[in-house]
This record gives structure tokens, sequence and C-alpha cells, in this order.
């Protein structure tokens, strides 16, 4: 059957419905009696779920945080008093104590003398846009650091790098294995699960680089605690040396050798024991490549560290503090 209604009936109707499904409050507040009429939703975003029976504007206040309701009752003063838009975001303390965010404007409404007896205007809730904003922020406060700490360990990568290089072609070779591992790491660092930035992940991912090398390198962890994306990339870079220094000089230069990594730890600690036999004999003498370079500086502030060189292979000691 048709709806014979007024088009202006059927129309408010059409808005009401369009209000409900938008999730948006509406109300008007009487100035004389404090006292608001609203529609449903209204009352929902502040944690009721049914319509009460009388909604004033102490109420309201009483619902916001202290640390807003100051700010919100003087802009509400001062729209009365100029007759201009009462608009503003504040967080409140919903019926069941959860604390959520809200943005309300409202517009004066005049009677015949000009003078402002009414408020009318529409409240929401944005707790999820001020979630994704906080989020975001953080995430780029994580960037620039992360950024930062990259740009420095690749400065210093390029100046020790060059240092030790006899030619052009294997400072390109080092350097460029050497960001390719600081760019495995970060891969790493921004995986949402924490088993990805552990030691062994990381040890894992380095040996991806170099294939063949799965029965030889031994990895044995036992509660490993998660690394902080300094340390996860510090660590990334000693694995890297450990590795490369072992298939030119160390265990894995030969068809005999080996290597076995232990790590052990806590929520507040690793200890990792990186110990090399089988390779060909040493003479004990210590080397100062870009590997120890690394080890004695970027771990320096939050690992202690040795590096030694017996005759049997190289042993590198790390306890990497990771609070």
């Amino acid at each position: 059957m048709p709806d014979l209604r007024p088009f202006e009936e059927r129309s408010a109707d059409h808005l009401r419905l369009v209000i409900e499904a938008s999730d948006i409050g509406v109300w008007e507040l009487d100035l004389g009696s404090g006292r608001a009429v609203r529609n449903h939703v209204h009352d929902r975003i502040f944690g009721y779920s049914e319509t009460l029976a009388e909604w004033t504007y102490d109420m309201f206040l009483d619902h916001i945080v202290e640390e807003d309701r100051a700010r919100v009752d003087r802009l509400q003063k001062a729209a009365i008093a100029e007759n201009r838009e009462w608009s503003f975001e504040c967080r409140i303390a919903t019926a069941n104590g959860e604390i959520r965010w809200i943005r309300a404007s409202g517009r004066p409404l005049q009677d015949d003398a000009g003078k402002t007896v009414k408020l009318i205007g529409n409240v929401i809730d944005i707790t999820d846009t001020k979630q994704n904003e906080a989020r975001l922020r953080l995430i780029t406060e994580e960037l620039n650091h992360r950024v930062r700490n990259m740009l420095a360990t690749i400065k210093s990568m390029v100046r020790f790098s060059a240092k030790k290089a006899d030619d052009i072609p294997s400072f390109a070779e080092a350097l460029e294995g050497r960001v390719r591992t600081l760019a495995r790491s970060h891969q790493l660092l921004v995986a949402e699960s924490d088993a990805a930035i552990r030691p062994s992940t990381i040890l894992e991912a380095e040996l991806s680089a170099f294939p063949g090398l799965d029965d030889r390198v031994k990895i044995a962890a036992s509660n490993e605690p998660v690394l902080r994306d300094s340390a996860g990339q510090g660590l990334a870079l000693v694995f890297h040396e450990l590795l490369t220094n072992a298939l030119k000089y160390g265990a894995l230069s030969n068809d005999e050798g080996h290597v076995e990594v232990t790590i052990e730890g806590t929520e507040r600690a690793a200890s990792i024991r990186w110990k090399e036999q089988g390779g060909p004999r040493l003479d004990g003498t210590k080397g100062e490549g870009f590997g120890t370079v690394l080890i004695s500086r970027v771990f320096a502030s939050q690992a202690s560290t040795s590096l030694e060189f017996p005759p049997e292979g190289v042993e590198c000691r790390i306890e990497l503090d990771v609070t």
C-alpha cells in the first residue's frame, strides 16, 4: 500500500532513519531547564543500552573526563554568549566505565527577542579514529627511530668497509652484503609476530642467504627473549660478519668444520655463544675487521661481548640486555 502521508512527514521519517543508521546522536538542549531531548543513538554513545528517562547538561558534564570537563563547559558558555557554534572533541567515561572519544557540535537557537534559549546539535563516537591516529603517530615515530639507527649503522659500515677493502670491487661486495643483512633484519622487525625478532630467527634469516649451511650451523635455543629493533639489527650484522668470516677463513671454509650456536635467555637478557670447530687452526691472533669493531661498538651500551681466536676456532660470546 502506498504511503499517503504528506511529503514533509515522510521526509522527516526518512531523515530519522538515516540518522539512526549513521550512528549519529542528535540532541536539543533547553538552556532554561538544562534538560535535553535526544535520540537513542545519543544515549547509546554514552554507554546506555536503553534510552534514559531524562538527560541533562550536568549529566553530560559528569560523563566527560575531568581533564577535559572545564574546557568543554567553557566552550559552551562562550558559544551561548557570542551566538556561535559549539564544537569540540573530548574524552568521556561511558556508563560501564570505558573511556571513549566523542566529537560534538551544537548551534544556538534564539527567541524573538534575540536571546539564546536552546542549543541543537549532534554527537558521534570517534574512538576508532583517535586510536588509528595514535597508532599512526606511534608507527611514524618508530619508523623515524629505525631510519636514524639504520643510517647511522650504514655510515659506520661504509667507513669500516672502505678502510678494510683492498680495492673497489671488494669494498662494493662487502658493503652490499652488509646492506642486504640490514634489509633482512628490517623485514623481520616489521613483522607482526614476536617470534620474528628472536635471536634464532635472525640467525636463520642470515643462514638463508648462504645455501647449504643448515647442516653445518647447529642452533640450540631456549627461553629466547624478544629483541628491540636496534639490538635486532646489530645482532643481524654480527651474525652476518661471523658467517662471512667463517666461510672465508674459519670453520665453514672447508668440508669438515661446523658451528655451534647456543642461545639462552630470559625476558630481560639473551646469552649467545658462537663456537667454531673443525676449520683451519688459528694462531690466536685477534682480528680487527669490521665484525670485531661492530661487536665492540654497536653493542657497547647494551651488551657484554667477547671475541676470541683459540686454535680450534673462533668463539664469540654476547650477553645482550633486551630491556
